[in-house]
């Protein structure tokens, strides 16, 4: 379901979805204003315009290694995840001939949340090149089926090794 619903809207704007912003997210509305949703201080892991909203994964070393994913616009971030009392981000990496994929996963209110970048060799060009195919999003489903499936407008890959501030986990199902 290319161009679906993401996170607070139609379909998912019964789950309890809102977990309130910490202190970092809520310096990042104040201290980052345009770009992504992450504080001085931070490193942006992934970031990615979604429509009108942003989602941006945040990294920190202070006191110990920590990720939060964050969902919103600078000012109104809607969804920081994790919260108080909440366990952390994963990040699992996926190596296939001529691409592969990594993602960034939470559960959350019943839900599942995979922010993804990925690359698929589309096939070879006369020169031999590789023609690869690029896309970033978030992907989001319940009970195992695909609710939401929002690709980035642009994409921002950083240079930060996710798994220097995240547990390792497991690929989610992809749904093309």
């Amino acid at each position: 379901m290319r161009g679906g619903v993401l996170l607070a809207a139609s379909a998912l704007a019964a789950a309890p979805l809102f977990v309130a912003p910490d202190s970092n997210a809520e310096t990042a509305q104040i201290d980052n204003p345009r770009g992504s949703l992450c504080a001085r201080g931070e490193v942006v892991i992934f970031h990615c315009p979604v429509g009108r909203k942003m989602v941006s994964v945040c990294g920190g070393q202070r006191p110990t290694p920590h990720a939060q994913y964050r969902f919103g616009v600078p000012g109104d971030i809607e969804l920081a995840f994790p919260g108080p009392g909440q366990t952390g981000l994963s990040v699992a990496i996926e190596s296939y001939s001529g691409g592969g994929a990594q993602q960034i996963r939470f559960a959350n209110g019943g839900y599942d949340y995979a922010a993804y970048s990925r690359t698929v060799r589309t096939g070879f060009g006369r020169d031999g090149l590789n023609r690869p195919s690029f896309s970033d999003g978030v992907m989001v489903r319940r009970n195992g089926r695909l609710v939401a499936n929002r690709a980035c407008t642009t994409a921002m890959r950083s240079d930060a090794a996710a798994q220097d501030y995240m547990s390792p986990g497991e690929i989610m199902e992809w749904f093309d």
